[in-house]
C-alpha cells in the first residue's frame, strides 16, 4: 500500500477530514460499529480503547474486528492499550489489548497503541507475543530512553502537539529519533498537521518535502503487509 509523497499523512485522528494537501488514518472507536469507507484520501482504523475496554466483551471485539478485516473496511487493529491513569479495570485492559493483539497477528494488520504510563508493559506483551506486525505508539511523549527502548524493539513513534510545547521532554529530543520509526498526527487536538510537519522539519534540519516523502516511505513499511 502506497501514498503520495507529496501529501501530509495525518496518521491518527478523530473525526477530521483532509485537505486536498492531507491524508489521514481516522481512527475509530469500536463500539460505535460504524461500517467505514475508505476513500483516496481516508483510511480507517478500529480497535476498543482502554477507556472503553470494559464496553465489549472479547467475543464481541473478534467478531467487530474480523468482519471490519475481511470487508476491507480497516487497515490497521486499533487504537488499543493500556493506560494507568483512566479507563477500564487494568485486568480488563490487559485482556481486551491481548485480544487485540491476536487478531492483528491473526490477519497480519499493524497495531496502532494508545499507552499512558504503560510503555514498559506494553513493552512487555509485545516480546512476549514474538510479535512480528508493526506496533506504533500514537501520540508519543514519553522519556529518551523509553524511545529508545521502544525503537530498539522495532516500534514505531507518531508524534503529536507536544513537540511544538518547549516544557515537553519530547520537544527536547525528537530530532535525534530515527526518520524511518516516526509518523506526526493530531489525534483529537485542535491543532493543524502542516504546522506540526513545519516543526519537525525544522528540528530534523531536512526540507518540509524531504519529511513528507520519509512518511509516506514510513507508511509503505508499515502497510505493505497485505498489499
Amino acid at each position: 500500500m502506497k501514498i503520495p509523497n507529496n501529501r501530509f499523512l495525518n496518521f491518527h485522528a478523530h473525526q477530521q477530514f483532509p485537505s486536498e494537501e492531507e491524508i489521514v488514518i481516522q481512527s475509530l472507536f469500536l463500539q460505535e460499529d460504524r461500517i467505514p469507507e475508505n476513500r483516496d484520501t481516508i483510511f480507517f482504523t478500529s480497535g476498543l480503547h482502554p477507556w472503553h475496554a470494559d464496553l465489549l466483551n472479547l467475543i464481541e471485539i473478534e467478531n467487530r474486528l474480523q468482519k471490519l478485516i475481511d470487508e476491507k473496511k480497516i487497515i490497521a487493529v486499533g487504537e488499543t492499550g493500556l493506560d494507568k491513569i483512566r479507563g477500564a479495570d487494568w485486568k480488563t485492559q490487559i485482556e481486551v489489548f491481548k485480544g487485540h493483539i491476536q487478531i492483528a497477528e491473526k490477519n497480519n494488520l499493524p497495531i496502532i497503541i494508545h499507552s499512558v504510563k504503560s510503555h514498559n508493559e506494553v513493552l512487555k506483551l509485545k516480546i512476549d507475543f514474538n510479535s512480528k506486525v508493526p506496533w506504533v505508539i500514537h501520540n508519543f511523549s514519553g522519556s529518551e530512553q523509553i524511545a529508545a527502548d521502544l525503537i530498539h524493539h522495532g516500534f514505531y513513534l507518531s508524534l503529536c502537539h507536544h513537540i511544538q510545547n518547549r516544557n515537553s521532554r519530547i520537544s527536547e529530543y525528537f530530532n535525534t529519533l530515527p526518520l524511518d520509526k516516526i509518523f506526526v498526527e493530531t489525534d483529537d487536538f485542535n491543532v493543524d498537521i502542516k504546522g506540526l510537519y513545519h516543526t519537525a522539519a525544522i528540528k530534523f534540519r531536512i526540507s518540509l518535502e524531504e519529511l513528507k516523502k520519509q512518511i509516506a516511505f514510513n507508511f509503505e513499511s508499515v502497510f505493505n503487509r497485505n498489499g
